[in-house]
């Protein structure tokens, strides 16, 4: 019979070896013939995989017999098999699978198998297979573990880092820096939550740093809350005007522990001259919603650094929900920052802000940000005025624009009818210009409701 060729995973992940016993099985049931004495690589992953569990628990006799090195080729697939229906299959796998984590592996074929372990250990029977690997990596030597924690696959990275952070086999310190600059979220976690525990049993403050430093919120917000365990409060003030809010919230917390009033920082930031670009919407998050804050707050509105206006526009929105007439003016402003705030502030007053301001800044002469802002409020209406500004902007210079206003104009299909006779016949010719727009449905519903509208104010 003619060997099965299909090759094996090099260097894949957990996916791609249980894609490959799914369809070699499926191969083989439907026709596709396999040398069940072929004691090569591809032989003894072909049969591993083979419809019959005769098949298979012979071949996992075999393959404990083969050398170290080609058993270590099809270790993910001796890995799959220990959660096998088949109970003597199960068995004999979990049994090689213990003898060949007994033995030192190359980290290709270490990685590749534990990462097939952590996706079968949800299975049925897969828990037996987790326990062999977790005995095994407690006996494993540093360089077993450095391989683990650098594996591609991110579920074994997230198990390496889990484990060697609960059983103290990496140092704080490098787990201090994994925790500041891991692009993985639950690998940051892990290491953020040894960090603070060995803090807190007496290791070195100055491990908050790392923390501190983090371009993540999540591990920033950590080490400022942990200021407070270390005695570091005063450090706390540096990041009331953090950019992230949850940062900011924490040193909050962490500044009024020894009594300090945290609004009060920010009033003195915010009314000098050069203030950080947060101090404005931090002084809102505060809640205090004084008169005074309010007037400070708008005269920062006028400041000549964008991310301080937008700041401010955001905290009025806090502390004055309901004054969008003062902000509706910085719809103009140069800043795209400040715009999108703007905008967020008026789409809670979408049907009170004046349709020709919004008609305006909607004109494709207009810069993108104000165009961008004029739709997103538009959108928030439930009038002709949504229709008639959405399908105007079919005819936008920007693309983005133009998907954002076709999918604006088919969620408010239902209230074509109530226009005006001039605006009707406008969206009319609009829609005929761009047939292809919108939903054939509808398209098919705007201009039935739309003739409605002209026909009613036919004089």
């Amino acid at each position: 019979m003619t060997m099965f060729d299909s090759p094996l995973p090099e260097a894949g992940g957990p996916s791609e070896w249980l894609a490959f016993d799914r369809v070699t099985r499926d191969e083989i049931r439907y026709g596709r013939p396999t040398a069940l004495g072929d004691v090569s690589a591809p032989g003894l992953a072909s049969a591993l995989c083979h419809p019959s569990g005769r098949v298979r628990e012979a071949t996992l006799a075999r393959a404990a017999e083969a050398a170290p090195e080609l058993l270590a080729e099809v270790l993910p697939l001796v890995a799959v098999r220990c959660a096998d229906w088949a109970e003597p299959v199960r068995d004999r796998a979990l049994e090689v699978l213990e003898e060949a984590l007994g033995r030192p592996l190359l980290p290709p074929g270490l990685t590749a198998t534990a990462g097939v372990i952590l996706a079968v250990s949800g299975r049925l029977r897969g828990a037996a297979a987790l326990e062999l690997l977790e005995e095994a990596v407690a006996k494993a030597g540093p360089a077993t573990v450095r391989a683990l924690l650098a594996a591609p696959d991110r579920a074994t990275r997230r198990f390496a880092h889990r484990w060697a952070a609960a059983n103290g086999r990496l140092p704080v310190a490098r787990l201090a820096r994994t925790a500041a600059a891991d692009p993985d979220v639950l690998v940051r976690e892990e290491c953020v939550e040894a960090v603070l525990a060995a803090v807190r049993a007496g290791a070195d403050p100055a491990l908050l740093d790392s923390l501190l430093g983090a371009r993540w919120p999540g591990v920033r917000s950590a080490g400022v809350t942990a200021l407070h365990g270390a005695g570091r409060h005063r450090e706390a003030e540096g990041f009331l005007a953090d950019r992230s809010r949850v940062v900011r919230a924490c040193a909050r917390w962490v500044v009024r522990q020894v009594g300090a009033d945290p609004a009060e920082w920010y009033r003195r930031r915010c009314a000098e001259g050069t203030l950080p670009p947060y101090a404005p919407l931090g002084l809102a998050e505060c809640r205090e919603r004084t008169d005074e804050d309010t007037v400070l707050l708008r005269a920062l509105t006028g400041h000549p650094v964008a991310r301080v206006r937008a700041s401010a526009v955001a905290g009025l929105r806090v502390l004055a929900p309901h004054d969008w007439r003062g902000v509706l003016p910085l719809l103009d402003d140069p800043s795209a920052a400040v715009v999108r705030e703007v905008a967020h502030t008026l789409v809670a007053h979408a049907y009170r802000v004046p349709a020709e301001e919004l008609l305006t800044r909607a004109a494709p002469d207009r810069p993108y940000p104000q165009r961008a802002a004029a739709l997103r409020v538009f959108s928030e209406r439930y009038d002709g005025l949504r229709l008639l500004c959405a399908l105007r902007m079919l005819d936008d210079p920007d693309s983005r624009l133009r998907e954002r206003a076709a999918r604006s104009a088919g969620r408010g299909w239902w209230v074509a009818g109530r226009e005006s006779r001039e605006e009707a016949e406008e969206m009319l010719g609009l829609l005929e210009r761009h047939p292809g727009a919108l939903a054939d449905w509808a398209h098919r519903s705007l201009t039935k409701g739309l003739t409605r509208a002209v026909q009613l104010h036919r004089p």
